[in-house]
């Protein structure tokens, strides 16, 4: 089963749980506060196994568009 990423509404707290396709859009609970309704977040795939990064290692810079490490195959400044 897929780990899904999802954000609170209402306390802004993130948390992560293991669900089926199905009911990945059902309304979540949120663990910190306890309100219903968070919302699923857009989360880069884990790439795992032979193959999975290129050259053996993954060519991480800093992304133009988030300031956050990223992976994603532009080119970024290191």
């Amino acid at each position: 089963m897929p780990i899904y990423e999802y954000a609170c509404r209402k306390c802004g707290a993130g948390f992560e749980k293991r669900l089926k396709y199905e009911e990945r859009l059902a309304a979540q609970t949120c663990p910190s506060c306890g309100a219903t309704g968070a919302v699923l977040r857009m989360s880069a795939p884990a790439l795992v196994g032979a193959g999975a990064s290129r050259s053996g290692s993954a060519d991480v810079g800093t992304c133009p568009s988030t300031g956050q490490p990223c992976s994603c195959g532009h080119a970024h400044p290191h």
